[in-house]
């Protein structure tokens, strides 16, 4: 596949520049699911749902499982940050297996985490940090926030978010080889086929995948693990078509050639744009910047903004795809940072970023025997987005949690459930997501409410806004931004009842049950989550998966101290 140079001249010439011809094709398939997703919904059309998963009779099993290949505990459908977790299972001593339609371990966007999220792969012991150094990119002094004014502006300073630049590709083969290392299989170039499930409970997983050389290969596991990102089949048949109420589309590469200095405008590689516009909306969507110097003098940039499932919904106009995208993103580069001719591109960094909005860990039933993980299980902010590093943070949580579980052979039941990254404050976030994309006023509409916002965030300090950022957000936080953003900037009022189209009785239960979990949290302080843990070894197994999954929830979001 090509790309059309009429329409997207500079796309076309840039790809050709950095040697990406073979990113296009898998750029173009992600518009197609997303396009063709996005067109049904907004028709009311029935969706078409892939049938990859399958409850078969005993006998098609026993057919089946005849030709099967490889047997063990774990097999990974998909690579990425499914590595990690395949590391991370496998040092505990299942027998895994990962494989991906491509090479295993090739990734497509870098990734940014601050050190103290970091911490969780050392504490984990699988990871020391002579091992992480050598794949840190570079560590920044500060991280901004800002949105455009054209008179003044509110500049957040938070020096410990997202402030290390990691090169997930080197940090991916490291964990490949440290993979192999303790004995896990890894299958390049496969394509998944088809997860069959017995109606005996007891029977294994059989997972049916098609090689480069179009022949078949079955595998038998206790769980199927989807990481097969934003759209995965699993997840399509698991949401009847629907998979996310919320996506952010997201395209940049990895350039150098920028004007340097310690200016707002230019490049200075102390110091991440964490989030920042420069302008006001453009095509029906308010543009967002990121910029997160790596090594040398690279930059990696991000050009994105927020959407929901339905294209447009907010003005009723499409909205761009990510060739389209690209295509604003190297006609407005300069506008972000200067280069005075000079960029050079390295790499494209593209995707589709999911969220939903769920105040519940589970919003649907999990497919028999597979369990979602990353951005097939799209459980990160709906506002930063930050899937790498809601996935580290987690990844203790889920694989303890995931290993109880199979001890316990509970793996073909809703217990599985309970392995999820799920943060009750993050979801929340969906709020304030929803604000970052215009409502039909004025092209201005989310700079100078955010504005206002990032004002109040400020006014409460450093740390608030940093818990904020990092997905550590309390009960108490809330109230404090709900409140002052209501005396700062007293128009909140109507553009909330436009914006979020608030049903009183959906918003009054998705309230009850934040304050709910923030309750449970103050009564395990008084307790001592310790003291809970020893009790929960007294519990029967179900009662005591479903206490450890609250206090490692509790744990990740801060709401444990």
């Amino acid at each position: 596949m090509a790309i059309d140079r009429t329409r997207y001249p500079m796309t076309a010439a840039a790809f050709d520049r950095m040697g990406a011809d073979d990113h296009v094709a898998r750029i173009l398939q992600m518009d197609a699911v997303w396009e063709g997703i996005r067109a049904r919904v907004a028709s009311g059309e029935q969706l078409p749902v892939p049938q990859l998963w399958n409850v078969v009779s005993d006998a098609e099993y026993t057919q089946s499982a005849r030709s099967v290949s490889w047997q063990g505990d774990l097999v990974y459908a998909g690579s990425g940050l499914g590595l990690l977790h395949a590391y991370e299972m496998a040092r505990r001593g299942w027998r895994v297996l990962i494989f991906d339609r491509t090479e295993v371990g090739c990734v497509h966007r870098e990734w940014n985490i601050s050190r103290s999220e970091l911490q969780a792969l050392v504490d984990g012991g699988g990871w020391t940090w002579a091992e992480l150094d050598q794949v840190i990119m570079n560590e920044y002094r500060d991280g901004l926030v800002r949105f455009h004014r054209d008179n003044e502006h509110v500049t957040l300073h938070l020096p410990e978010v997202l402030n290390i630049a990691l090169d997930a590709g080197a940090l991916l083969a490291m964990t490949r080889a440290k993979l192999a290392a303790v004995g896990a299989d890894i299958v390049d170039f496969c394509t998944l086929d088809a997860v069959s499930v017995s109606t005996d409970v007891n029977q294994q997983v059989l997972v049916r995948v098609r090689t480069a050389a179009n022949t078949i290969q079955t595998f038998g596991a206790r769980v199927v693990i989807d990481g097969m990102g934003t759209t995965s089949p699993l997840s399509l048949q698991r949401f009847g078509g629907r998979p996310y109420a919320g996506v952010c589309p997201t395209v940049g590469t990895v350039a150098s050639g920028f004007v340097e200095g310690d200016a707002p405008a230019l490049h200075d590689r102390t110091v991440g744009d964490i989030l920042l516009t420069v302008s006001d909306a453009q095509r029906t969507q308010q543009y967002m910047w990121e910029g997160f110097p790596g090594r040398g003098h690279e930059l990696t940039v991000y050009l994105f903004y927020y959407d929901t499932l339905i294209p447009g919904k907010a003005l009723g106009r499409p909205s761009p795809t990510l060739l389209e995208l690209f295509e604003e993103y190297f006609s407005l580069l300069e506008t972000y940072k200067p280069s005075n001719g000079a960029v050079h591109h390295h790499k494209p960094v593209y995707g589709y970023i999911p969220a939903r909005h769920s105040l519940q860990r589970t919003e649907a039933p999990l497919l028999r025997g597979v369990l979602p993980i990353g951005d097939a299980a799209g459980q990160q902010s709906p506002l930063t987005f930050c899937g790498f590093g809601s996935h580290v943070r987690n990844l203790r949580r889920t694989t303890g949690m995931l290993d109880t579980v199979l001890r316990a052979g509970l793996e073909q039941t809703d217990a599985l459930a309970l392995v999820t990254p799920f943060q009750v404050n993050v979801s929340l976030n969906w709020v304030f997501s929803r604000f970052m994309q215009p409502w039909g006023q004025t092209d201005a509409d989310v700079n100078t409410l955010q504005h206002h916002f990032m004002g109040v965030l400020e006014r409460h300090g450093t740390a608030f806004a940093t818990r904020f950022f990092r997905d550590e957000m309390r009960w108490s936080d809330y109230h404090k931004m709900i409140l002052g953003m209501f005396f700062a900037y007293l128009p909140i009022v109507g553009i909330a009842g436009r914006v979020l189209r608030l049903r009183t009785v959906d918003w009054i239960a998705d309230y009850l049950r934040f304050t709910w979990a923030g309750a449970l949290a103050a009564g395990g302080r008084v307790v001592g989550v310790t003291m809970l843990e020893r009790m929960a070894a007294d519990l029967p197994i179900r009662w005591r998966l479903r206490l450890l999954a609250q206090i490692g929830e509790w744990r990740v979001m801060g709401w444990d101290r």
